[in-house]
């Protein structure tokens, strides 16, 4: 099996980056259109993927950037494999549940992720995966039919191979010259964007990049 052939350190960074997979996030963003334009893709790719933890993983589990580079080129398959599967699923969500009430568990889903990364301790009472299903379950839509559809299928991919690109950047840097508290907050603020604009308020489609992107810039210590 190829898991068996994926040494701890990438079973581990692989863990991280296939939680919004296994937990139903990503399905819930890709039905819910926040995954449509170009810069949605690259944001959710870098914050709800390679965030960071997936950073902390990459960083903790690697002695050099070779090292680092081998991790995210065993990882890289798989993930792209699970995001297949996920846009492939997604239809399903899109034919049985409301949407427009869907979207209000993905907005408080992913306003549970920042309000953890920022150590409120009210969000450590939530779980993300029972707001996700707990959505669904009163989203249901009765009577609905089933069929498969390939709708997903290139946001999904285009969006797991942003966040293997932001790996593969990521493995170029030193450790010691990334603040991963700079990208955690960064990504805090982006994902309550995203967040906001599920709830229905009118957010500038690029302002989630925009914020990620000063992040990072702020995160890099060239001392």
């Amino acid at each position: 099996m190829v898991l068996e052939k994926i040494d701890d350190g990438a079973q581990r960074l692989l863990l991280v980056l296939c939680l919004p997979l296994i937990d139903g996030v990503f399905a819930t963003l890709l039905v819910t259109g926040a995954v449509s334009t170009f810069s949605d893709i690259i944001t959710v790719g870098l914050t709800v993927f390679t965030g960071a933890g997936a950073l902390a993983v990459l960083y903790s589990e690697s002695e050099n950037s070779s090292e680092a580079f081998s991790l995210v080129n065993q990882v890289a398959p798989v993930l792209l494999a699970g995001a297949l599967i996920v846009a492939l699923i997604a239809p399903v969500f899109d034919q049985i549940f409301n949407i427009s009430r869907l979207k209000y568990a993905a907005g408080l889903a992913l306003l549970t992720i920042p309000a953890k990364l920022v150590d409120i301790e009210l969000a450590e009472k939530f779980s993300v995966p029972a707001i996700v299903v707990t959505g669904m379950f009163l989203s249901l839509r009765s009577g609905a039919t089933l069929s498969l559809s390939l709708e997903y299928v290139l946001p999904a991919l285009l969006t797991s191979t942003a966040a293997i690109g932001g790996l593969y950047l990521a493995s170029y840097l030193s450790r010691d010259n990334i603040s991963l508290r700079y990208i955690r907050g960064g990504g805090a603020v982006v994902l309550t964007v995203i967040s906001a604009s599920l709830f229905g308020y009118d957010v500038p489609s690029n302002l989630g990049l925009a914020l990620f992107m000063v992040s990072l810039a702020l995160s890099y210590n060239r001392g």
